[in-house]
């Protein structure tokens, strides 16, 4: 079986005179392992100068390029990981480093690859998709990719309450500017180039809420202060987002375990 949520390629060019990597960015999390060559890698406003065995991580969204300073042979590893990875093959635990808040450098340094052995997954994995003819869905070569994820967090070294923090205050961010208009749960996710159901649960470990929650509790809020200010109950729904009256209803009742009267709140 084939797994949809990643892939993994070994390239190796030769003569560089003739590729061309114009700026760009991916929906998946793209991890380099740069073998061999002679070039820089560009993510963002960053720009890292290479050696062979360093990793370059592009978040989701990050715009990046490689620039290849010289013809020589070029030979590396790819890793396209689909943010749903994590929640599909239950290690969340190791998304962290992934997330847009996280703001970490993109750069592992060869020693500390090669040291940590993550140098040797991928060699690793190669050896089992090969000799053993194993398809990207084996239980084995997922155990690689997540030993892989398991690692890169590792050196990092990073907070991971501190990146959820911060994940979870842009979270409301957004949805402070926008809870009015229509906003679903894979918008929202996709937004912050996160599983669903990682999202959710981030969410509700860190506010005590759902989502959902959140927003109908903003809405009835602004409700509250519109028609406090002289608007009709359905102006006010209308404005704040719930798109008719009975969806207003539904979420007063439910907020406040009683039907909307005159004095609202």
């Amino acid at each position: 079986m084939i797994s949809s949520f990643y892939s993994i390629g070994e390239y190796i060019n030769d003569d560089t005179s003739k590729l061309h990597f114009p700026l760009h960015s991916h929906k998946q999390h793209e991890i380099f392992l740069f073998v061999k060559g002679d070039a820089d890698f560009i993510v963002g406003n960053k720009k890292y100068s290479l050696e062979p065995g360093d990793v370059i991580i592009s978040r989701a969204g990050e715009m990046h390029h490689i620039i290849h300073n010289s013809t020589c042979s070029y030979h590396r590893f790819v890793l396209m990981l689909a943010p749903e990875f994590f929640s599909r093959y239950h290690c969340e635990e190791y998304e962290s480093f992934f997330l847009p808040s996280c703001n970490s450098n993109n750069k592992l340094a060869a020693k500390i690859v090669h040291s940590s052995g993550l140098y040797d997954t991928f060699f690793r994995y190669k050896k089992y998709s090969e000799e053993y003819i194993m398809d990207s869905g084996s239980p084995i070569l997922i155990a690689i990719v997540t030993e892989m994820l398991y690692l890169i967090n590792k050196i990092s070294g990073i907070s991971t309450t501190n990146i959820k923090n911060s994940l979870i205050k842009s979270v409301i961010n957004y949805l402070n500017a926008n809870y009015t208009g229509d906003i679903s749960l894979d918008e929202l996710a996709g937004n912050f180039y996160l599983s669903k159901n990682y999202l959710c649960r981030v969410f509700r470990k860190f506010t005590g809420i759902t989502i959902h929650e959140y927003i109908c509790r903003k809405r009835l809020t602004l409700v509250k202060e519109l028609t406090a200010e002289g608007s009709t109950i359905s102006d006010a729904a209308m404005a704040a987002g719930f798109g008719d009256y009975s969806c207003f209803y539904r979420a007063y009742v439910k907020e406040y375990g009683k039907s909307p009267r005159k004095n609202l709140f």
